[in-house]
This record gives C-alpha cells, sequence and structure tokens, in this order.
C-alpha cells in the first residue's frame, strides 16, 4: 500500500465512479427526451425533435463519460507519481 489506500476504499472509490458514470449518462438523455417530447407537442412534430434531441443526449452522455474517465486516470497518475 504505497499510496496509504486499503483495497476496500479503491473499491468504493471504483463503485463511486461507475454509479457517477451512470447518472451522468442518463440524465442528459432523459432531459433531452423530455425538451424533444415537449417541442414535439408544441409545434405538432411528432418524433422529428424528439429524434434530434436524443442524438443530442447521447452525445453529451459520451461526452460527460470521457470527462470523467480522463480525470479519473489523471488522478489515478498523480497518486501513482506521489
Amino acid at each position: 500500500m504505497k499510496n496509504g489506500k486499503t483495497n476496500w476504499v479503491k473499491a468504493l472509490e471504483n463503485l463511486s465512479l461507475i454509479s457517477q458514470l451512470g447518472i451522468s449518462m442518463v440524465t442528459p438523455i432523459l432531459v433531452m427526451i423530455w425538451i424533444g417530447n415537449y417541442l414535439d407537442k408544441k409545434f405538432d412534430k411528432s418524433p422529428l425533435f424528439l429524434f434530434i434531441f436524443i442524438v443530442i443526449g447521447v452525445a453529451s452522455s459520451f461526452m460527460n463519460m470521457y470527462k470523467l474517465v480522463m480525470r479519473d486516470k489523471k488522478d489515478d497518475e498523480r497518486d501513482k507519481k506521489d
């Protein structure tokens, strides 16, 4: 244990990261579905806005996931240096 972390602490950190990834992927998609449905009902353009906003939601979800993973990777590399 070079960095002073026990195995269960690292396991909890990994569980936290997985939970954070799940929440940060689902939330933008659900919000964009809600916005797409609202705009479809308002402008009477049945699936048009829903499809557009689902694509935006999925893209932003993957961008959030990439940022979280890269930040965690950078933190791990910094911990290994110390």
